[in-house]
């Protein structure tokens, strides 16, 4: 049985070369006049298409004196396309698996503004973290307690005290002397100035930048980009 899109055109040829090898195989040797009258197209197209059944060796041309003829040859041909066509494949798979993969590894950013984007921002960033996982938390707050308003329920839960991810967090002096008590949370501060009133948050997966004075965030999602920032903070974090 013949395949629904046809025997040629399931093989990457066009619909237009099927109906002429088809007619071919019917009416055996035609002109490229008695092609274009069988097929209802005009002779420039007939002549723009039979190349490609030429170069599959699935009609060939025929001389007759002074007229020119072309024949269908057998459909057995079209196993040596298909092996052309693995080997195409096989030789530009790899490529295409490279292309592939490193799109999955490109970095993805989504953008968001005023109180709810914020909070949605920890929302996303903080479910995505394991039980039992860190976190990675460079702050700089002008007021702690006031940026702690932004946090959602959910990053309170898992993230606050008694919560189950650990915190390793590099903040201000006044900062730290506020928080380091917490015993679930490893605090360090820096010495110089520190009061950019930016959070930086790096989880396995996640890093978000989150700017309490535009009230502005942005969350990037890529473990190789998540992974090249954590090890920039532990380099960091080892030597305060």
């Amino acid at each position: 049985m013949l395949s629904k899109n046809g025997p040629l055109t399931s093989f990457g040829f066009s619909q237009i070369a099927e109906k002429i090898y088809l007619t071919l195989l019917k009416k055996g040797d035609c002109s490229v006049s008695d092609l274009a009258s069988f097929i209802g197209k005009h002779r420039p197209t007939v002549y723009k298409v039979l190349p490609e059944l030429l170069s599959a060796n699935l009609v060939s041309k025929i001389c007759k004196g002074k007229r020119i003829v072309y024949k269908a040859e057998s459909p057995a041909g079209l196993s040596t396309v298909v092996k052309r066509q693995l080997t195409v494949l096989e030789d530009e798979l790899p490529e295409l698996l490279k292309v592939f993969l490193a799109r999955d590894k490109k970095a993805k950013l989504s953008f968001f503004e005023g109180r709810e984007g914020i909070a949605t921002a920890y929302e996303q960033f903080i479910r995505t973290v394991a039980k039992g996982g860190s976190i990675y938390r460079y702050e700089s707050p002008l007021d702690y307690k006031r940026n702690k308003r932004y946090y959602p329920t959910l990053y309170w839960k898992r993230a606050g005290v008694g919560g189950d991810i650990d915190k390793y967090v590099i903040t201000n002096k006044k900062t730290h002397l506020t928080r380091k008590n917490n015993l679930n949370r490893l605090s360090k501060a820096v010495t110089v100035n520190f009061e950019n009133n930016i959070t930086q948050l790096i989880s396995d997966q996640k890093v978000v930048f989150i700017d309490f004075d535009t009230e502005s965030a942005v969350l990037i999602e890529g473990e190789r980009f998540a992974d090249f920032q954590k090890t920039i903070f532990k380099m960091f974090f080892e030597k305060l």
